[in-house]
Parts: structure tokens; sequence; C-alpha cells
């Protein structure tokens, strides 16, 4: 007995080790990688989205605008130039769905589940902006990684009150026949 209180005593005390900073070109392979991925998923969204409500739609296409912002402000305080961030290039036309019967989102369940998932994912870029500044070498970078966690937080918070807002339709069990 007295042995698993000095192993819970000794896994207490201890830390956890923190990770291997990252240098620049690696932050910004990174942060290109997860946020151009984070915006094409925004765009397809944003396509998704127009049968079913125009401002949806609108909604997506300015997330997919502020990811892309984002990248352009770390590639700026880092002073590199980054191909990935020009305007002029194409946009890549492969549609990485969950295999949806309908790519159009074209009613209330198909939009909350989709809006569950982009609140899903932009929790995880929340959590990677976090990881990021944990093991950042660059101090200068501190409030810039910052400002990602809190943007990704203030994204699902508006995607968490967005799919709230959406109407609900329920069936009352009554309504379901027996044997089905």
């Amino acid at each position: 007995m007295d042995t698993m209180n000095q192993s819970r005593q000794a896994s207490t005390n201890t830390k956890v080790p923190r990770q291997a900073p990252m240098l620049p070109p690696e932050l910004m392979q990174a942060v290109a990688d997860c946020e151009l991925r984070q915006c094409d998923r925004y765009r397809w969204r944003a396509l998704r989205f127009l049968a079913y409500h125009p401002g949806l739609s609108r909604l997506m296409q300015a997330l997919a605008g502020e990811s892309h912002e984002r990248l352009g402000a770390l590639a700026e305080a880092l002073a590199m130039e980054s191909p990935c961030l020009s305007d002029s290039a194409p946009w890549p036309w492969h549609y990485s769905g969950q295999g949806s019967a309908h790519f159009f989102i074209v009613d209330d369940a198909m939009a909350r589940l989709e809006l569950a998932r982009c609140l899903l994912e932009e929790h995880r870029m929340e959590r990677f902006y976090m990881r990021l500044e944990h093991s950042n070498a660059m101090p200068e970078l501190d409030a810039l990684l910052g400002d990602g966690v809190a943007q990704c937080r203030a994204h699902c918070q508006l995607l968490e009150e967005t799919r709230q807002s959406l109407p609900t339709r329920y069936r009352a069990l009554s309504s379901i026949t027996r044997g089905r």
C-alpha cells in the first residue's frame, strides 16, 4: 500500500517533458500543411452549403479566408515567401468528403452533422496552435500563435452558436410505427 502511494507521488511530481522546439522552416511547413487543408475544407463546405443556406456558405468562405490570412501572417512574421500563399495558385479540385450520399447539403440534419464536423476540426486546429505555441523556439511568434489559438476559440464559439440556431425537427416517438 505504501509503495502505491509513493508511485502516485512520483508520477504527480514528474513534469511532462517539453517537446523539442520547432525551427522556423519546420514551423512554417507544419502550419502551411494544416492551414491549407483547413482552408480547402472550408471552401468545399462553402460550396456544399450553397444549396442549403447562402449565409452559411458565406460564413464558410469567410472562415477559409481567415485561415489563409493566418498562414500569410505567420509567413510574414517569419520573413519567408511561401509559394502556397499566392492567390493565383490553382485550387485543387479534389473532394475528400466522408462518402455522403449527397454532395450538397439539402436539409437540417445534414447541415447539423456538417457543422458538428466543422466544429470538431476547429477544436483540432485550436489544439494544434496550442502545441505550436508550447513548442515554439521564437519568442516573437508567441503573440501570433496565441492569436491563432484565440481565433480558433472564437471560430468554435461561432460554429457552435450557428449549429444550435439551426431549426430542429424531431418526430414524436408515437409517430413511429411498430415493426419498422
